[in-house]
């Protein structure tokens, strides 16, 4: 497995020398599990897309050979900004900070600063996931694997009811041509992941008819990041998914084979919702055998054919037809 976020965020400490837990209340293993490159243009990442391999030619001695070169594109993967703007009301600052010095009111936004970045972590994933789709994701941001896993044609629709369906993907990582792209401040360590500003005392409008406002102190937190999908062949989804139509080792199978799998085991990741991964299970407890010395019930699938599974539960398990 590369470089990841998680290895990112989690070497990273605080301005008060506090270390980042590495934990969330709401899993995001896209976010904390995809590899991580430079982008080689510091706010974007050019990359060569293959199109094609060249051909070879048999020659005999006095015979000529046929040019033939790698057919290929230049793609590009700009870097989105995410932003999350604070404005608690000030008297809250205040008292929870110890006072009204800047100092004080800096030490609340730092105690806050875990929660910022977790709500960061979940709209990248859920950007990851959805991409520019409105319902689900944000047409402001990058394409998602959805909308990649669609495009190359690596998708097995299972049937399910609109509206009540979630999706498994397999993705295989790497650094060449599937990875986040991050900019080359924060990859150096030069640059925090989440930025912050310094808190500002303001007044917010509240009603504009009566020009009430609420005192409150302003903070943007922002992150800059971009996708890479350079092959078609790295993103896979099964799709509509639900409680009549679960997924089947014909289905897994099918989709670690469309992202040729094994040539990566450990870069390559299954994501799921908590649902996902309950059904996935229980192709596991189909083939459960107990003995009376067993004391233990246990039939968590962790890894499929060597390729480990991943909660995400920014998947969605009321997913519709306007994924499809």
């Amino acid at each position: 497995m590369g470089y990841t976020l998680r290895d990112l965020i989690t070497g990273m400490t605080l301005p008060n020398g506090k270390a980042i837990i590495d934990h969330l209340t709401k899993s995001a293993g896209i976010a904390m599990t995809m590899q991580i490159i430079e982008a080689n243009r510091g706010t974007f990442h050019l990359f060569e897309k293959a199109l094609g391999l060249p051909t070879g030619t048999i020659r005999l001695i006095g015979g000529s050979i046929t040019p033939s070169s790698i057919k290929s594109i230049i793609g590009q993967a700009d870097l989105q900004e995410f932003g999350i703007v604070q404005d608690p009301d000030a008297s809250l600052v205040e008292q929870l900070g110890g006072g009204n010095s800047p100092a004080q009111v800096m030490a609340y936004f730092l105690d806050k600063y875990p929660s910022v970045l977790e709500g960061m972590l979940q709209t990248i994933s859920t950007q990851v996931i959805y991409g520019t789709d409105p319902t689900f994701g944000n047409d402001q941001g990058f394409k998602g694997l959805h909308q990649y896993a669609k495009a190359s044609s690596n998708v097995r629709q299972a049937g399910g009811a609109t509206g009540h369906n979630t999706t498994i993907f397999v993705v295989r990582w790497n650094p060449e041509f599937c990875s986040a792209v991050l900019n080359p401040a924060v990859m150096g360590r030069n640059e925090a992941f989440m930025r912050s500003s310094i808190p500002v005392h303001n007044l917010k409008v509240t009603n504009v008819s009566t020009s009430a406002r609420q005192p409150v102190y302003d903070v943007l937190n922002q992150s800059s990041l971009g996708l890479m999908v350079a092959t078609d062949e790295c993103v896979a989804a099964i799709t509509q998914l639900d409680s009549t139509h679960k997924p089947s080792v014909t289905y897994m199978a099918e989709a670690l084979r469309r992202v040729h799998a094994r040539r990566d085991l450990k870069g390559t990741m299954i994501y799921c919702s908590e649902q996902g991964a309950d059904w996935l299970d229980e192709l596991t407890n189909a083939k459960l055998e107990l003995t009376p010395k067993d004391r233990d019930y246990k039939f968590v699938m962790e890894a499929f054919n060597n390729v480990d599974r991943v909660i995400d539960e920014n998947i969605s398990d009321v997913e519709t037809s306007v994924l499809d």
